[in-house]
């Protein structure tokens, strides 16, 4: 059944909505790869209680009870990411990438040192459904972030590894 809410987007978003969902993960990976949902769903499921987002001013932009998806650092490693040389990864940065060109970008110590790591997620649940259409079939947030509106992608479509 079509959700009611796809009429307001604009089309490019309409069709990324109704297109079946994947995820594709390129750059310095051992096994670049795009991911569908069933992959990501069958990677280990992590929860977010109660939160909300706001924009880097403090504005609040949305509340959800609940919010679920696979860490990103999971999604990373069934890439093969954590299997190269530690000097190379330290070296790496991690770049996702919304449909509309939106990007959020992680240090591989953020990610993998930092406590910061365990709550970037890629998300394709709220609230006990997947996601609104406004948000798309994937979304990013990075949940241990002070302000999570940042680094809050909607449409996520991509991840990329660069190694500096």
């Amino acid at each position: 059944m079509r959700h009611p809410s796809l009429d307001l987007l604009p089309e490019p978003l309409q069709a990324a909505c109704t297109a079946e969902a994947s995820l594709a993960l390129s750059g310095h990976l051992p096994h670049p790869r795009t991911l569908d949902m069933s992959a990501l769903t069958a990677l280990a499921r992590h929860e977010l209680g109660p939160t909300q987002v706001n924009c880097f001013t403090g504005r609040p932009v949305a509340t959800v009870r609940s919010m679920a998806g696979a860490r990103l650092v999971d999604i990373l490693d069934a890439a093969g990411f954590s299997t190269q040389p530690r000097g190379e990864l330290k070296r790496c940065i991690v770049m996702a990438t919304g449909l509309d060109g939106y990007g959020a970008m992680f240090s591989w110590n953020e990610l993998y040192n930092a406590s910061l790591g365990h709550g970037v997620l890629v998300l394709y649940e709220r609230d006990g459904l997947p996601l609104d259409p406004a948000l798309g079939p994937l979304s990013l947030i990075s949940a241990h972030d002070r302000q999570l509106g940042p680094r809050h992608l909607r449409h996520l479509e991509g991840i990329h590894v660069r190694m500096l």
